[in-house]
């Protein structure tokens, strides 16, 4: 199997590793103000990275501008992405966050037509960003209404940024993360500086530091950095080497499929001709963006 086939299985890994994170983060939110977990979340799962990629012989020195560069796109990624998530899932219920989430590789596209230089996409990729999102919009039609809510207002405005420093991150790792470099060493750099970025905020946007010692609220923190962080990036950084930020960024899509899927063969959820139509749109937009990904990429 090419890497471009190991990229595809890994971000068919990634997709139930980051739907199961929901909920580890609404246990770990209960206890720990929600950019503190942050911060002790990426900068454990940073520390574990660079000392796996020593370790492994993987580390090098990348010099003073390309550690920047990388510091910059976890500060956008985990501080902004993960950090707005996560303060936002406060105020705001889990259907109205997975549809603004949904706005992701809307979002990664509209970036890429605007940064100089960046990945080619055609209309069959923007076709199926925008079927994607369409198919979700079915699968959490109830989520809709929870935009008038003016007690969510501000878990909006938190989804919206995570939304929005997320994809810049994708598409600023995709531009400046080097094909020589280990995903280890971009992985460990980035999450690092993202953790410590999740201190500062935490400062700035956490109304306490109180943290409630349980058992649940620990295990939570534990399997976000250990799997949720510091594998899932890893993984993370690998898709992105391989394919395009727009596709790279599917797992959104795909995230509340695998999740309802789950939900439905092992806990007798209820899976509704609603919800059904929309894993089909949304698997369709998903194809769509694959099959345009690769008309653009196929060597003239």
């Amino acid at each position: 199997m090419n890497n471009t086939g190991r990229a595809y299985l890994a971000l068919a890994a990634l997709c139930v590793i980051w739907g199961t994170t929901y909920t580890a983060i609404k246990y770990a939110i209960r206890d720990f103000p929600p950019f503190l977990m942050v911060a002790i979340r990426q900068t454990s799962a940073g520390i574990i990275l660079i000392a796996w990629a020593m370790l492994a012989g993987k580390w090098t020195w990348t010099g003073r501008k390309y550690a920047l560069r990388q510091a910059l796109t976890g500060l956008a990624t985990i501080t902004g992405g993960n950090g707005f998530i996560c303060w936002g899932m406060q105020y705001v219920s889990s259907g109205l966050a997975a549809i603004i989430g949904a706005l992701t590789p809307v979002v990664v596209v509209l970036i890429n037509v605007f940064w100089q230089g960046s990945e080619k996409i055609n209309g069959r990729v923007v076709s199926g960003v925008l079927l994607g999102f369409g198919g979700l919009g079915f699968i959490f039609s109830d989520g809709w209404a929870d935009f008038a809510r003016p007690e969510y207002q501000l878990g909006i405005a938190g989804c919206f940024a995570s939304c929005v420093t997320w994809s810049l991150g994708t598409v600023m790792s995709k531009q400046w993360n080097s094909l020589e470099v280990s995903p280890l060493v971009n992985a460990g750099l980035q999450v690092l500086a993202g953790g410590i970025g999740g201190i500062v905020m935490s400062l700035i946007f956490d109304k306490s530091s109180h943290i409630n010692h349980t058992t649940e609220g620990w295990m939570a923190i534990v399997y976000l950095a250990c799997i949720g962080s510091a594998l899932a990036f890893t993984l993370y950084m690998f898709i992105l080497k391989h394919l395009s930020a727009t596709v790279s960024s599917l797992y959104t899509y795909v995230n509340p499929i695998v999740a309802i899927l789950l939900g439905w063969l092992f806990l007798g959820e209820k899976l509704t001709a609603m919800v059904s139509l929309g894993m089909v749109i949304t698997i369709a937009g998903v194809w769509l963006v694959n099959s345009g990904h690769r008309q653009v990429s196929r060597p003239k």
